[in-house]
């Protein structure tokens, strides 16, 4: 969708006697941002903003009701609930947030919407340059409901900056495994139901280190745990807000779903780096686990067409 300034927020009177200043606020950015800037905003920055707007509005007593949850980047709203935004993933590494339909009637003298043009103008002026994203998201991880949060993006972001670089010899050792060390150190108790496998990570992340693990493998590992983690944390009462049990119930019922994927990635992990007698108990538990499961699979492929090969290197991690 091609950026183009909305501007027809002029003084109007409300559709209906109780404003939507989620709507309201939504559109206000929106329309600001892009004559400001000439591009759609990206998903994150509009997450950001809705959000940071959300906490200022509840110190002044103004409630928006905004459905918002903790999840991979941040916290986020939901976007089930909010059908008037398009939001455009035409380039997979960068979602972008647009208005879409009738632009919504609101009266510009609303003490609300003062405070939500005000607070739009700072933000925008704080935040639209190139690392303003990012700066946001510091922001936003300010109020995050567990240190562990705070933590493990520490792990994540080091990572994640040198992946793409030729690190220091000791780099893992003097910097990955401290901040993985004190990050897991702060892993909230309320999560006790998914101990077994964080601990079952714990050692395929220790393990993938000993065995000279890329930084990469070492940054897939770190992210693949942490977007399985953040399927329970938008479940807990800490960090969602506003979003009805329909939702809440649709979320639940991918658990099982996503522990098992996440289960099998593990083992995976064991299978690749096992080394028989030096090697943990659990790692491998886990390395026995990958090959008796894969085994049984490969006999049920055996016989088959040679087009199932896609399929066989899948199992064997040879897909990332």
């Amino acid at each position: 969708m091609t950026a183009r300034s909305l501007g027809r927020g002029v003084r109007l009177r409300y559709d209906s006697e109780v404003p939507d200043h989620i709507k309201i606020a939504s559109f206000i950015f929106l329309d600001s941002y892009i004559s400001k800037n000439h591009d759609n905003p990206s998903g994150i920055l509009y997450n950001k903003f809705m959000t940071l707007l959300n906490a200022e509005l509840k110190k002044d007593k103004i409630d928006l009701r905004l459905p918002h949850c903790w999840y991979r980047w941040g916290d986020e709203v939901v976007r089930y609930h909010m059908p008037y935004l398009y939001w455009d993933h035409d380039d997979p590494r960068y979602t972008t947030v647009n208005w879409k339909g009738k632009s919504p009637r609101y009266d510009v003298d609303d003490p609300v919407v003062l405070k939500i043009k005000e607070s739009t103008e700072r933000f925008i002026e704080k935040y639209s340059g190139p690392e303003g994203a990012e700066m946001a998201i510091d922001k936003v991880y300010e109020g995050a409901p567990f240190k562990f949060q705070n933590e493990y993006r520490k792990l994540r972001e080091s990572l994640k900056i040198m992946k793409s670089k030729v690190p220091p010899g000791n780099y893992v050792s003097s910097v990955v495994i401290p901040l993985f060390e004190n990050a897991m150190k702060w892993f909230p108790a309320e999560f006790s139901n998914i101990k077994d496998t964080v601990e079952d990570f714990t050692e395929i992340f220790r393990l993938t280190a000993d065995r000279n693990g890329s930084i990469r493998e070492l940054f897939n590992a770190a992210e693949d745990f942490w977007f399985f983690f953040c399927y329970h944390l938008r479940l807990h009462p800490k960090c969602h807000e506003n979003v009805p049990r329909s939702t809440l119930d649709i979320w639940s019922e991918t658990i099982n779903w996503e522990s098992e994927l996440y289960e099998r990635n593990l083992q995976n992990n064991a299978y690749r780096f096992f080394t028989d007698g030096s090697s943990s108990p659990a790692v491998k538990r886990m390395s026995e686990k990958w090959k008796k499961d894969t085994d049984e699979f490969e006999e049920l492929l055996d016989g088959y067409p040679d087009d199932l090969n896609d399929m066989r290197e899948f199992l064997h991690g040879k897909g990332r």
